[in-house]
């Protein structure tokens, strides 16, 4: 299972966010009288953020309320502050370039708040690109996203190529854009899953 190419999903793959995802989607939904409860957040992280609206059963006209109040939360300091990497991310990122090997980021987050948190995290790794919802359209797993990474790093999609993530439909995102799917399962939620597995980002360099 090597790949020449690794693209990664962020949020619950290479960072752990999911206590910090709370305030951000509560500040978001409380705009339109909705509380999120945390069963709600760690269901809509897994999913791309009009896949979040429509399933919160909102009108779709409240949708950009939610969207700016979230927006507006996702950035501030106490937001970033309960992020953090997970223990084998940077070692593992390191050794892939160590190995001649391209990196890259995908996420359905935004790529300024990704650039953010790696600043505040200190984690200075040389990504090839790293791409966000405000660069593409159709979030995962619409192709789209791996699609404008492929562009940005000058590949055409091949099977030397491989994206990374921890939710079902990250190796879909994958293989909708012609290249490896991998879904990064750390507490075997989807044993059952059928396609490239992993339980840890380290055992991508075996």
């Amino acid at each position: 299972m090597q790949f020449s190419t690794y693209l990664f999903d962020f949020d619950g793959t290479l960072c752990d966010t999911r206590e910090s995802l709370v305030p951000v989607f509560r500040a978001g939904f409380e705009r339109v009288g909705v509380h999120a409860t945390p069963e709600d957040c760690e269901r809509w992280m897994h999913l791309n953020l009009y896949q979040t609206l429509v399933q919160s059963g909102i009108p779709e006209e409240q949708y950009q309320t939610v969207v700016d109040g979230i927006l507006d939360a996702l950035d501030m300091p106490e937001s970033i502050a309960l992020i953090k990497p997970f223990e084998d991310t940077v070692s593992t990122l390191q050794a892939l370039l160590d190995s001649g090997k391209r990196i890259g980021i995908v996420s359905n987050n935004t790529s300024t708040h990704i650039r953010l948190v790696l600043h505040e995290m200190g984690i200075d790794i040389p990504f090839d690109c790293i791409v966000g919802s405000d660069m593409f359209s159709h979030g995962k797993p619409h192709p789209e996203p791996i699609e404008v990474a492929l562009r940005m790093m000058g590949l055409e999609a091949n099977d030397q190529v491989c994206y990374v993530g921890d939710s079902l439909q990250d190796p879909e995102c994958g293989i909708n854009a012609g290249i490896g799917g991998i879904l990064l399962d750390r507490e075997s939620v989807h044993a059952d899953f059928v396609g490239n597995r992993v339980a840890t980002l380290s055992e991508l360099l075996d």
